[in-house]
């Protein structure tokens, strides 16, 4: 029951040291493409629902995020790190919002967010 035990708080411990941290490798400037939902909807990328983009008078069509380049404009420094984004060709979300946000960690895990690379 001892040797359980102890191979039982090891991979624990060994999971969170491994626990990734996406926040240094992403920093102001730099470009992510966003991919699929990890579900239905993007559970990390934090995206207006439909009717509020109707109402602003945009076209809320949730698939024309899926490949989008995207730069950083802003990162909150914090453990579970937000961050703020804006389209590279200078468009707008869904022809009404600048930028939007999205949870890091969790959007680059999932693989709703990747590094962009040419």
């Amino acid at each position: 029951m001892k040797p359980f035990l102890f191979l039982v708080i090891f991979s624990l411990l060994i999971g969170s040291i491994n626990a990734q941290n996406h926040q240094d490798l992403v920093k102001i400037g730099d470009e992510l493409v966003i991919g699929k939902p990890s579900g239905v909807i993007y559970k990390n990328i934090n995206v207006t629902r439909k009717n509020f983009i109707i109402k602003r008078g945009g076209i809320a069509n949730i698939s024309t995020l899926e490949n989008s380049v995207v730069t950083v404009t802003k990162i909150s420094h914090s453990d579970n790190p937000i961050i703020t984004f804006k389209k590279s060709n200078g468009r707008k979300f869904f022809r009404v919002y600048k930028t939007l946000t999205a949870e890091l960690n969790g959007a680059i895990n999932t693989g709703e967010m990747a590094l962009y690379t040419r």
